[in-house]
């Protein structure tokens, strides 16, 4: 993939963490924090968890290795929004000014394990994740007896 695919599909994730965002700014405060048993305890742990792995992602692009992953703390959607946006904004920038996608970035793992991946295979999993993470929190949301929010790719493409 190019820098203007990676740029995009970057720019996906960026509008649907936006969109989980802004829903939930529309629900009760409460649910951000209500507890719930589904592979995570909350909302705000699950947008924690996917802030801090981003976080850890931005780190390795920037030439270090953090040693420990540890879900962000939140204390409202606002917060989060404010820390995932500082983030986004980081990780875009790097990937909007880098000429070779397949440059490979060498960092370890938070068990020092070395590994090597392009720019690309990294961008590409950090949306992944947060796809997939974005998932868990509509589950939850339902558990709770709201709707979750669209955040497909194909609607962020027709939007």
């Amino acid at each position: 993939m190019n820098r203007d695919d990676i740029v995009e599909l970057y720019d996906y994730n960026i509008w649907a963490n936006g969109r989980i965002l802004g829903h939930l700014k529309t629900l009760p405060e409460d649910v951000f924090h209500r507890e719930v048993n589904l592979g995570f305890k909350s909302v705000a742990d699950v947008i924690g968890h996917i802030a801090a792995a981003d976080e850890v992602w931005l780190t390795r692009l920037e030439g270090s290795s953090p040693s420990s992953l540890a879900s962000k703390p939140f204390a409202n959607v606002e917060e989060a929004e404010r820390s995932m946006h500082r983030i986004q904004s980081r990780i875009r920038q790097i990937l909007s000014s880098v000429d070779d996608m397949e440059q490979p970035v060498i960092y370890r793992n938070t068990k020092g394990d070395e590994f090597r991946n392009s720019i690309s295979e990294i961008a590409r999993h950090v949306v992944n994740h947060g796809t997939y993470h974005r998932g868990n929190v509509s589950t939850i949301l339902r558990a709770l007896g709201h709707t979750g929010v669209q955040t497909d790719y194909i609607a962020y493409l027709r939007k």
